[in-house]
Order: C-alpha cells, then sequence, then structure tokens
C-alpha cells in the first residue's frame, strides 16, 4: 500500500496544535486517575489503622519534562538498534511506534524505558528480522518477562496498527533518482554534477545523520516521509556545501505531477509551501540535534518514578494487589464453574442410573443383612 491511501497518512499525521492538545488531555487524565487512586489508598489505610492520615504529595512531572525524558529513551532506541546491528528499518519502526504509543497513553501511565524495549522487539517481528524475547533481553541485560508483559499494552496502544513509511525509504529513493538526474547538465546544479561518487557518499552519511536527528522529534508526526527526507538529503548537501536547489525544485515539481495524475492535489504541496515546511523541518532537526542533558533525565526520571500511576506500575503494591486479586478471582471462577459441572453431570448419572442403582443398593443390603445374620448364627451355635 503506498502512503498516500495508507493509515499512516490518515490515522498518524497530525497538526502541531493536535499533538498539543492530545498530549495535554492525555496527561491531564492521568494525573486525574492517580490522584484519585491515591486518595482512595490513603483512605483506605486510614480506615484500617484507624488513624488519621496525611493526604499524599503528588507533583507529576511537566509535558515539556515528558518530552525531553521520550527524547532521550529515543535516543537510547537509535543506541541499541545500532549497537546490536539492527537493520536501519527496525530503528525506524520501532521509533514511529515509541511516539504512537504515547499518544494513547501518557508516560505518568507507562514507564519509557520498559516501552523502549517493547517497541524495538516488536519492531523486529514486524520488519523481518526476529529475535526471541530471552535473547534480545540478555543482550540489553533487561528482564525479558518485562518486554512480553507490555507487548499488549504497546500493541493496544498502537491501536493494532502497525504499517509504518519511514523517511528512510524515501532517502534511499531520493539517492537513487539524484544518480540519473545528476547526470543531465542541463539540469543539475553545477557543484552538484561535477560531484563524485566520493562526494555523495560523504553526502548520504550526513543526511542519513539528519534524518536521524529528525526522527528524534515530532516530524514524523507532522510531515510526510517523502517531505522529513527531502528535508535530510538538503540537510546532508548543506553539511557538505553543494547546493541541491535545483534537485529540490526537480523534486517537488514531480512530486505534483502525480498527485495531479491521481487527482490528489492536497497530497503535494506547492513549491512555496513546500520550501516553507522543510524550514520548519531545519528548525526540528536542530532541535534533534541538541544533546541530552543525562543529569537532568536522570532528575526527571526520579520524578516520573515517584509519581506514576500505581495501578499501571508493576513495582507498586497496589498493583500486586490488583494481580493477586484478579488471580484470586480467576481461580474462584473456575472452581465455581468445576463445582457447577460436578454438579450437573452427578445429577445427569442420578437421573440416568437412578433406579438400577438403588435397586443394586437394595439388593447389596440385604445380602449383606443375610450374611451378618448367618454369622451371628454360627457364633451361637459355637458357644
Amino acid at each position: 500500500m503506498n502512503y498516500v491511501e495508507s493509515s499512516h497518512r490518515q490515522h498518524w499525521i497530525f497538526t502541531a496544535s493536535q499533538l498539543l492538545e492530545i498530549r495535554t488531555g492525555l496527561r491531564a487524565k492521568s494525573i486525574a486517575t492517580i490522584r484519585k487512586v491515591k486518595e482512595e489508598a490513603r483512605l483506605k489505610s486510614q480506615q484500617e489503622a484507624n488513624d488519621q492520615q496525611p493526604e499524599a504529595k503528588f507533583k507529576p512531572i511537566r509535558l515539556e519534562e515528558e518530552s525531553r525524558l521520550c527524547k532521550y529513551y529515543q535516543t537510547k532506541m537509535q543506541q541499541v538498534c545500532k549497537a546490536l546491528t539492527f537493520p536501519d528499518k527496525v530503528a525506524a519502526a520501532s521509533l514511529l511506534f515509541f511516539k504512537r504509543f504515547y499518544l494513547t497513553f501518557s508516560s505518568l501511565d507507562h514507564d519509557p524505558k520498559n516501552i523502549m524495549l517493547t517497541c524495538i522487539y516488536l519492531a523486529c517481528k514486524i520488519e523481518e528480522s526476529y529475535i526471541g524475547a530471552d535473547q534480545f533481553c540478555s543482550l540489553v541485560r533487561q528482564d525479558s518477562q518485562t518486554v512480553l508483559r507490555n507487548e499488549l499494552n504497546v500493541l493496544h496502544g498502537l491501536k493494532f496498527d502497525l504499517i509504518t513509511h519511514p523517511p528512510l525509504r524515501s532517502l534511499q529513493g531520493l539517492f537513487q533518482d539524484l544518480g540519473s538526474w545528476q547526470a543531465d547538465s542541463s539540469q543539475a546544479d553545477e557543484a552538484l554534477h561535477k560531484l563524485d561518487a566520493a562526494g555523495i557518499n560523504k553526502a548520504r552519511g550526513a543526511a542519513q545523520a539528519a534524518l536521524d536527528a529528525l526522527m528524534l522529534t515530532d516530524a514524523p508526526l507532522l510531515y510526510s516521509p517523502s517531505l522529513v527526507a527531502l528535508a535530510a538529503l538538503r540537510a546532508g548537501f548543506r553539511k557538505i556545501e553543494v547546493s541541491s536547489g535545483k534537485y529540490i525544485a526537480h523534486v517537488a515539481s514531480k512530486q505534483q505531477e502525480v498527485a495531479a495524475s491521481q487527482d490528489m492535489r492536497n497530497a503535494a504541496p506547492p513549491h512555496e509551501q513546500l520550501m516553507s515546511q522543510m524550514s520548519e523541518l531545519d528548525k526540528l532537526g536542530q532541535e534533534g540535534a541538541a544533546p541530552v542533558d543525562d543529569a537532568e533525565v536522570r532528575k526527571i526520571d526520579r520524578k516520573l518514578k515517584a509519581c506514576h500511576n500505581p495501578l499501571l506500575d508493576p513495582d507498586s503494591d497496589l498493583f500486586k494487589q490488583q494481580v493477586a486479586a484478579t488471580k484470586q478471582q480467576e481461580h474462584d471462577q473456575r472452581e465455581k464453574k468445576w463445582q457447577q459441572k460436578q454438579a450437573t453431570n452427578q445429577a445427569k448419572a442420578a437421573e440416568l442410573l437412578g433406579p438400577v442403582s438403588s435397586s443394586v443398593t437394595d439388593s447389596g443390603d440385604e445380602s449383606i443383612s443375610h450374611k451378618r445374620k448367618r454369622s451371628d448364627e454360627h457364633i451361637e451355635q459355637t458357644h
């Protein structure tokens, strides 16, 4: 399926204001739930101890802190995929899964560290680079049960939509197209036309780095994969100080022609709008390339762990109690069903075999009584 008709475009492309509204709403909902759960736990503890319990302090992390924390873990995802030599498509898909998940849930509900690993594991399966959970977790020194336990949560967060169109494929296609276009000296920029294979490879590497930075931002949620890739390509050539303006105009013109031929005029923006969007992508690229302060992230992470939703935190007492109660309820239900089944079977057996069973029982009782009578008579004769 092409991008224009895909669920990726229909369900996972937003405006900046929409993303802010979604994230603000998720955060508010999570905070309300956590406050309610903590208050109920406080009142229950107060009732059991028959003592006044102080209201628990609750200071959730800010939305900007959530954003920095998620960027940090996305950086780690890129590093893990590179260290384990996973294909680039696995890293791209896992990052898209991670971004989508946190448009369904807040980091107050699910720890990004655990979701990060599950997204990589899931991407390996989807992108046909399967690795077992035990093997994967042994390589990253984490508990495989954590990854497996969160797999259904991640699928739910993705709304079971695993179709992705990463910008990486578009970037690869652009460089292939550039090779044939470059040969036409009447169209190509002079510096670009004279660029040799080594120079092209240098630009490709710079473009890949630019794309990696863009993937750490909201760019894949705001713009089409082809536009993100085009911005990365331009950034790559700028890095080696080679103009690519004519090629960018060529690509924009070709996209317009394709969109017009397929009666999808809104699928490709006009040249002026395209350049404006690429300027916005340049700003996002700078944002993504900015290093993350590890000390700040550790502080945010500690703060997050103190304000997690206890009903969704496997390490919390409330979560363990909830799991134990659920298991007990399931056990009681199975026991009840078994007892009902046994009672039904016994009733059917009694109905089918009742008269025969009664006759046999009566006959058996008479035989036993007769034997006892003969035994008593024998004892009396002996005496």
